[in-house]
Formats: structure tokens, sequence, C-alpha cells
């Protein structure tokens, strides 16, 4: 009987019908709880289809609920690890998702993609001593990595090494309530960040449109005259947009921050942000543009109201727990010393169930 209802929830999910297969799936595992394949199809089922409308906070912790049940049947499924990142992702629990990629590497221990995605996690955080700590392990492990997966890495490790290359108080921590980040979202917190498109088109465009008045002079020079103004344009062009995107990190850094403090704030849930920057149009504008689920998230979050606590910084998880997994044996030969405590260890998994 739950072969056929499975069969009839796949052919309503293919059909486009969401809400019925996730009807059918949820009979399914009520009956068999096992049922690994019909975990899976109900957790796609709750994801919203190509023209859906994004979840809202509700829906997306059932989602999260059946893909944990799904890989924990079923580990050898890496599309439903990396549903269940993003979709942790996508309201704001980067904490989650550090520990749930850390869950992975204890069914893929030798695999670089938990890795990469915990890496990049941290450096978003700003945490980029860590990021470059996980980095710094599939070189060491001697990891395989595909080509996007390495460009994903070199783009990291670039980021890393210009973090490590500034002052450390230049770094924005939000957990610091007198961090000079702060002065600089107040500084532009009552206008909106501007896209690099119009930072091209305001510094590039009138250099792109002197080239297009100069190739009326030297139109009659033949092709020559032609190459060589395709050739000026393709330059600028190539220069302006890697400009744009420099000045767009320097234009724009206030509004990094706060979108770094806005992370902080919804995967921990306390509020770091000050209330004056809250209300601010910098800070409204950023939050219309994250999903509903994450926006839901964030209010709750800033309705209860429960401040940073002193000393607090993000909860890491373990990252060396899989190794007893793989048999790895530590050398501590002439060491009587105890082992240092790891405080942030204590209590990961602390957040409200009402969340």
């Amino acid at each position: 009987m739950s072969e056929e209802a499975y069969l009839d929830a796949l052919e309503a999910l293919e059909a486009g019908h969401r809400d019925r297969a996730a009807e059918l799936a949820q009979s399914i595992v009520t009956e068999e709880p096992d049922h690994a394949s019909a975990w899976a199809l109900l957790s796609e089922s709750l994801m919203p289809g190509k023209h859906g409308q994004p979840l809202d906070l509700k829906r997306t912790a059932q989602a999260i609920a059946a893909t944990r049940q799904a890989v924990m049947l079923d580990p050898r499924r890496t599309d439903l690890w990396i549903r269940g990142a993003h979709l942790m992702r996508s309201i704001g629990c980067w904490e989650d998702a550090l520990a749930w990629w850390q869950d992975a590497r204890h069914h893929m221990p030798y695999e670089a993609l938990p890795i990469v995605e915990q890496a990049t996690i941290l450096a978003d955080l700003g945490l980029y001593d860590e990021a470059a700590d996980r980095l710094s392990r599939i070189v060491e492990d001697n990891m395989d990595v595909g080509a996007s997966q390495n460009a994903r890495i070199m783009a990291l490790l670039a980021l890393v090494k210009k973090a490590a290359t500034k002052e450390r108080e230049t770094l924005f921590r939000p957990w610091e309530a007198n961090h000079d980040g702060w002065s600089i979202i107040r500084m532009r917190m009552t206008k909106p960040p501007i896209s690099e498109t119009t930072i091209f088109l305001l510094t590039v465009g009138p250099a792109l449109l002197l080239l297009v008045l100069a190739a009326r002079d030297v139109s009659g020079s033949g092709w020559s005259g032609l190459c060589l103004v395709s050739l000026a344009t393709l330059t600028v062009s190539l220069v302006g947009v890697r400009l744009s995107r420099r000045w767009h990190q320097q234009v724009n850094r206030p509004a990094l921050n706060l979108l770094r403090a806005m992370d902080v704030e919804v995967s921990s849930g306390f509020v770091v942000i000050p209330e004056d920057i809250r209300l601010s149009k910098l800070h409204m504008t950023l939050l219309q543009r994250t999903p509903p689920s994450y926006q839901e998230r964030a209010l709750k979050i800033t309705e209860r109201g429960r401040p940073w606590p002193k000393g607090h910084r993000p909860r890491l998880p373990d990252f060396e727990s899989h190794l007893d997994d793989i048999g790895f044996i530590e050398d501590d030969e002439g060491s009587d010393a105890p082992a240092p405590y790891d405080e942030e260890e204590d209590a990961f998994w602390s957040k409200d169930e009402e969340e």
C-alpha cells in the first residue's frame, strides 16, 4: 500500500501538485517512519516550485525536519545535505548549518564539500581565522576537489588572505557593541545600498560614451580604426567591471557590515543591532531583500528582545568530531596534561523550540 501511495505522490510531484504530493508523502511516513524515500519526497514536496512563492517560516521548518529525517535514514544522499543547508541558511540559521555540515562529515569524511560549505559560512560571519583553518584541512587531508569547488576555494582563500592583511580591529564583529563598524553603519544608515550596476554606469559609462564619440571620428580609418576602438572599448569595460566591483564593496561597506550583523543576530537568536540602526532606511532595505522566512525569524527575535550575552561568540561545532568514526588516534604520548575545555561545544543546540 505504501509503495502505491509513494508512486502516486511521485506522480503528483512531477505534475506540479506539491500540496497533494506532500499530503501523500506525509501519510506514508506516518505509517512507515523508516521509509527514507518518502521522507525525501516529503522534503522536496515542501520546497517551492519553479514559479512558486518563497517558503514561510513554518513550511521551512517542516522541510528542514523532513530533510533531517531523510538523511538520517539515507546519509548517502548528497543532494539532501545540500538542501538542508540551503533551508537553514534561508532562515539565517548559520550556526545550525555549520553543525549540519559537521554531521555530514561523519558520513563523508573524505569529501571536500562539507569543509568548503563550512568555510563559506565562517567567512560570511567574519570568522576568517576559522575559515582559513577549515580550508587548510582540504590540503592537509589531500582531498580531491572538482572544478567548481576549486573556484570557490580559490575565492575563499583570496578573501581570507585579504582579511589577514587588515588590522584585526577593522574586521567587523557585530557581537562587540563598541566596535567601530557600528559608527561606519550609522554614517550611511539613512541611505539604501548602491548597486554595482549603478556604480559601473556612473563611473565607466562616461568613458564608454567618449569612446563611442571617438569612433565616429575614426570611422573613416577603415578596419584598423574599428579594431582600435573595439579593443579600447573592451579594455575599458573589463577594467571598469573590476573597479566597479571593488568600489561597490568600499561604498557599501556599511551595508555589508549591517548584513553581517543581521545574520549573526538571526542565527544566534540574540539581539545585537541597536534600535536606531534597526529603524533606519538601510536596515529596512536590506531586510526586505531577504526571504520571507528570514524576515519572520528576525521579527520573532526582535520581539523577544534577548540581549547578546557578555563575552558570547557565535557557537561553533566540534570540527574534529568525525575523527573517531574514521579511527583517528591522536598521538599524545609524553603529555599528562588534561585536555582543554572547549566552551564552544557546550549546549550547541540551545535555541528555543518555538523558533
